[in-house]
């Protein structure tokens, strides 16, 4: 598999958990069910970080050439997926969109999965649980 089909499988990795997670959360909020401040928005949020980091691992693990830019890649187009259907939900609805908080949490996304990416290097080399001192 080359390092770009990796790349999109990754993002579609990470899309099976951030998306449904990430549209839960915003109707949760949206409806009033739970408040913008609640601890449930920072778990829903750790899923989502969670989602890029699996992708970012799938890139690594599906083709041992890819770099770790490839990883991050993964997260950061997941995030501008799923942060363009929120940024239409929110039009739609009237509300008021805050661009300055994008390139951050896009960055968070890509620190993710590049994250995983660098567990999934890890794996890969087979020595985990060892000392490198016997090495």
């Amino acid at each position: 598999m080359t390092a770009q089909q990796a790349m999109w499988r990754g993002v579609v990795t990470a899309l099976v958990v951030a998306l449904p997670v990430a549209v839960f959360n915003q109707l949760l909020v949206a409806g009033g069910d739970i408040d913008g401040d609640s601890p449930a928005v920072l778990v829903f949020w750790l899923l989502i970080l969670f989602g890029a980091a699996a992708g970012g691992w799938g890139v690594i693990r599906l083709c041992p050439d890819a770099g770790l830019p490839r990883a991050a890649a993964s997260g950061a187009i997941t995030y501008l997926i799923v942060q363009a259907i929120g940024v239409v939900a929110r039009t739609v609805r009237g509300e008021e969109i805050s661009w300055l908080a994008y390139p951050l949490l896009l960055l968070l996304m890509a620190t993710a999965a590049m994250l995983g990416g660098m567990f999934g290097r890890y794996w890969q080399r087979g020595d985990y649980g060892s000392d490198s001192a016997e090495n």
